[in-house]
C-alpha cells in the first residue's frame, strides 16, 4: 500500500506525502495496539496461537497482501483455533483499523452520531433511553437541550425514579464512568465530578435476559454494513453481551459475549475478552443454546435506525429488550468499531459473504489514496 500512495498520479505530491505519513503513523498505532493485546491474548490461551498448515497460512497471507507485504497471522490463528472454522477471509485486526474501517467510514464527522446526547433528537422517542439533563462542554442542558441552571438540575434530580444511569455523551468505550445513582444526593456527587455526561432511565431489562445477569443490561451489538455496491443494508453478525460477578457486560469490564447464528440461537459457547471459552455461565450456569425473542423486530429497528446514519458504511448499534418485550437501543457506534473479534471468534469473517467486495473497493478506494483535509 505505501508504493500505491507515493505513486498515485491523482494526487499532487504534496499530498501524497502527507497521506504516506498519516498512513505510516495510523498502521504503526494499530500495530503496537495488537501486539500488546495479542501479548496478553497468548497469556491467558497459548494453544489459540497454533499454526495452521502452511498452504492455508499462505492463502490467508495472499488474500489479504493488497494492504500488507507481512500479514500478521495472530487473528488467522486465534480465529481458527477458538472457532474450530478455518477461513482465510478472518480480517486481521490491524489491516481492520488502518484500511478497512478507515475506508468505509472516512469522513470523521459522523462521529457526531455517536454522541448520546443527541440521539433522542435524530430519532423517534422511545428508541432510546429518555433523557433527563445533560452536560455538555461544562454547560447544563435539561431533555430538550435548553440551558439549565445549576438549581434547576437539582430540581430535575429530585423529581426522578431512580435508580437512573449517568454516563458520558462521547469518548465512552467498555463501560467506563457509566455509574446508576441511587438518590438524587449520589447523582448530584457524580455530576458535579464530570463533564460532558447525559443522565437516563435505567432501562429493564427482559426476564429472558436478567436471567443471565441482573446486575445492568445484558446487551446485543447488532453490526450492520452498507453495501459498496448498492447501498443496501445487511445485518453481517450480532453478539450477546453478559456481565459475570456482578459487572457490566462490556468485555474491558470483565464481561463474556456469545454470539448469535442467523436463527437467532447462541452458538454454544461465550468468550472474555482475552478467548477463554465459557460452555455455561459462570453465575446463574445456564448453557448458552437458546433463542434470541423476536429476533427479527431488532434486525428491522437496526435497519429503520441505521438508513438515517449517514456516510458511514459500517454501524454498531448495541440493543436491549425491555421488561415490556420491546427492542430498545443503547447507543449508536460509527468509528472505532474495533470489536470485529466478537463474529470472528465464532468462526465468521466480519464481513462474511460480502468481504470479497469490501476488499476489491478499499483496495481501490483507500483513504490514503484520496485528498482527506479533515484526516
Amino acid at each position: 500500500m505505501y508504493s500505491k500512495i507515493l505513486f498515485n498520479p491523482k494526487l499532487p505530491v504534496r499530498h501524497r506525502l502527507r497521506n504516506l505519513v498519516a498512513y505510516f503513523f495510523v498502521k504503526r498505532g494499530a500495530r503496537l495496539a495488537w501486539k500488546d493485546m495479542f501479548g496478553r491474548f497468548y497469556r491467558t490461551s497459548p494453544e489459540n496461537f497454533r499454526p495452521a498448515a502452511p498452504d492455508m497460512e499462505k492463502k490467508h497471507a495472499a488474500y489479504w497482501s493488497c494492504f500488507s507485504r507481512k500479514v500478521n497471522l495472530s487473528t488467522y490463528r486465534v480465529c481458527r483455533n477458538i472457532s474450530g472454522v478455518d477461513d482465510m477471509r478472518y480480517i486481521p485486526e490491524e489491516i481492520y483499523i488502518a484500511d478497512i474501517e478507515s475506508t468505509l467510514n472516512r469522513d470523521v464527522t459522523i462521529d457526531y452520531l455517536s454522541n448520546k446526547s443527541i440521539a433522542n433528537h435524530w430519532f423517534p422517542e422511545g428508541i432510546f433511553p429518555k433523557d433527563y439533563f445533560h452536560n455538555i462542554d461544562g454547560e447544563y442542558l435539561d431533555a430538550s437541550l435548553n440551558p439549565i441552571s445549576y438549581a434547576e438540575m437539582e430540581s430535575i434530580s429530585g423529581s426522578l425514579n431512580y435508580p437512573v444511569v449517568i454516563k458520558p455523551n462521547r469518548d465512552s468505550y467498555g463501560g467506563k464512568d457509566v455509574f446508576f445513582p441511587r438518590d438524587p444526593e449520589e447523582l448530584l456527587g457524580h455530576a458535579k465530578s464530570m463533564k460532558n455526561f447525559v443522565v437516563q432511565e435505567r432501562i429493564r431489562q427482559h426476564e429472558f435476559f436478567d436471567k443471565y445477569n441482573r446486575h445492568g443490561l445484558n446487551t446485543l451489538r447488532v453490526v450492520l454494513y452498507r453495501s459498496v455496491k448498492d447501498n443496501l443494508l445487511h445485518v453481517i453478525n450480532i453478539s450477546m453481551r453478559m456481565g459475570i460477578g456482578g459487572g457490566l457486560d462490556n468485555l474491558s469490564s470483565g464481561g463474556i459475549l456469545t454470539f448469535i447464528r442467523k436463527d437467532g440461537t447462541m452458538n454454544g459457547f461465550a468468550l472474555n475478552k482475552f478467548g477463554l471459552k465459557y460452555t455455561e455461565h459462570p453465575d446463574s450456569h445456564l448453557k448458552f443454546t437458546e433463542k434470541i425473542p423476536d429476533i427479527d423486530k431488532l434486525i428491522e429497528l437496526a435497519k429503520r435506525v441505521t438508513h438515517k446514519i449517514f456516510y458511514a458504511r459500517i454501524v454498531s448499534l448495541d440493543a436491549c429488550y425491555d421488561a415490556n418485550s420491546t427492542w430498545r437501543l443503547v447507543e449508536a457506534n460509527v468509528l472505532g468499531q474495533h470489536t470485529i473479534k466478537f463474529a470472528q471468534n465464532a468462526g465468521q469473517p466480519f464481513f462474511g459473504e460480502f468481504t470479497d467486495e469490501v476488499v476489491e473497493y478499499c483496495e481501490k478506494n483507500h483513504w490514503a489514496l484520496t485528498y482527506n483535509p479533515g484526516r
